[in-house]
Formats: structure tokens, sequence, C-alpha cells
């Protein structure tokens, strides 16, 4: 049953992504927030055909034009650096199985 649902998903782009299967999930980072966080993840699509780097981000707050937010979310020195070592190691892992 699972078949036809992902080959129907696999039609559409954002879809065959959001609906792909996650092969790694990088540890969630918090924010300034205690809402927001920040986390890299590999998946591949529900077509089998790729293989992508994915970032969950739920921000600190958000400001732009009306109509047009932009979401922030804001890290010190340590956590950026391992914000750079969690990309790092999806992109090996992605690398992996491609």
């Amino acid at each position: 049953m699972w078949s036809p649902i992902k080959s129907l998903l696999s039609k559409s782009k954002s879809l065959n992504a959001l609906f792909g299967d996650v092969i790694y999930e990088a540890p969630a980072v918090k924010g300034q927030s205690s809402h927001s966080l920040f986390q890299w993840c590999v998946k591949r699509t529900t077509d089998g055909q790729s293989v992508l780097i994915g970032l969950k981000l739920l921000p600190d707050g958000y400001a732009g034009p009306e109509g047009s937010p932009t979401n922030y979310i804001s890290f010190d020195l340590p956590t950026a650096m391992q914000i750079r070592a969690n990309l790092d190691e999806c992109i090996h892992r992605a690398r992996e199985v491609s």
C-alpha cells in the first residue's frame, strides 16, 4: 500500500523531498529562545533517486517586509562550530549512500 502512495508523492519535487526516508539526523541545536532549534538531516527521496541534505529550522523570531518574513536564529561561536561539524557529517553520510 505504501508503494502507490510513494509513487504519487514522487511526482511532486517538494513532496518527494518532504516525505523521503531520513537516513541520518544531526543532533538538534537550540537557539537563543527556548522553542527555537536548528537541525541538519540526510534524506533519500521517496522515489529513491536522490539523497538530500535538509535543514529543520524553528527560529528565535522573524521580521521582514509584510508578506515575506525572514526567519532568524542566533548561535554563539561554539554552537556555530558544532553546526558546521554537523553539516560536514551530513555531507559525509550523503556521499556514502549516493
